[in-house]
């Protein structure tokens, strides 16, 4: 690891202030997904559910996870009611069918099933919203017979987070130590930005927590990895787009920082220049 260049990157995110930050939250896949479908459906209990279940479906897209919370947003929109455990099971039946999950799909259907009958839906009914976000995130993981630091349980605890910042207002009280949902995007941005020169998933992880860290130290709000994560995945995105390659990235990332996320063009600049540095 490179602490210059964990020092570069932390520096640009801190430019961006508490609201820059956050503010990729509304470019993420995941979020346009909820803000649609929220308002249709009467139990925010049972919606709830049915996100953090399709959470732990979004993996090995080939990098589409926009068209996987279109489709899932369509097959939700597609439903008469949601008011019942059977109504989510049937709901998620239908998008697991649909071609964004083919690959895999036996798995993912297994990883559905085994949630069920686990009794994670059961139980997320009975608890919900009163239940404490931490004690959500260790039943997704003993649902799921996996460890609380696994990309999907993780990723399934950010989308979560979305969820209550679109209903309520704000994110849930999550620690912000984290760790980041360590996917392809993550380690080709860690890679990109110099602060690791291997893909390793523990010199990734460890990477992004000592920038985490350093961007804690500077805010006047604290935020978690989650946040984090949504900068260094759609950047990863826009890398791989353009060939990993330095010129095209830089200047892509640039004009989606300022055009889409709505940063200044001063820290559209640094951040996408800060996230390119090792690209050839």
């Amino acid at each position: 690891m490179s602490s210059e260049r964990i020092d570069n990157v932390a520096d640009a995110m801190i430019a961006l202030g508490y609201e820059g930050i956050v503010r990729f939250d509304t470019t993420e896949p995941e979020y346009a997904y909820v803000v649609a479908t929220v308002d249709k459906f009467e139990s925010e209990t049972h919606l709830a559910l049915l996100n953090i279940l399709a959470a732990t479906q979004d993996y090995q897209l080939a990098g589409d996870a926009q068209r996987f919370w279109q489709t899932l947003e369509e097959t939700v929109l597609a439903q008469d009611e949601i008011v019942t455990e059977s109504d989510v099971n049937a709901t998620l039946n239908a998008f697991m069918e649909e071609p964004v999950n083919a690959r895999l799909q036996n798995q993912k259907k297994d990883r559905l099933i085994r949630m069920i009958n686990n009794g994670f839906g059961a139980w997320f009914i009975e608890n919900y919203p009163d239940v404490e976000p931490l004690q959500v995130w260790e039943e997704i993981a003993t649902a799921l017979e996996t460890t609380k630091d696994k990309k999907t349980v993780v990723f399934a605890m950010k989308v979560y987070d979305i969820f209550n910042l679109v209903v309520n207002g704000e994110y849930l009280d999550f620690p912000v130590d984290l760790p980041i949902p360590c996917d392809v995007q993550v380690e080709r941005v860690a890679t990109a930005s110099g602060i690791t020169d291997t893909d390793a998933t523990d010199h990734v992880m460890d990477a992004w927590a000592q920038v985490m860290n350093l961007v804690n130290t500077e805010l006047d709000r604290p935020v978690s990895m989650l946040r984090i994560d949504s900068i260094v995945w759609q950047a990863g995105q826009i890398i791989s787009n353009n060939g990993d390659r330095r010129a095209e990235s830089r200047s892509a990332l640039e004009a989606y920082f300022e055009d889409e996320v709505g940063l200044a063009t001063m820290d559209s600049e640094r951040l996408a220049q800060e996230l390119t540095v090792a690209l050839d």
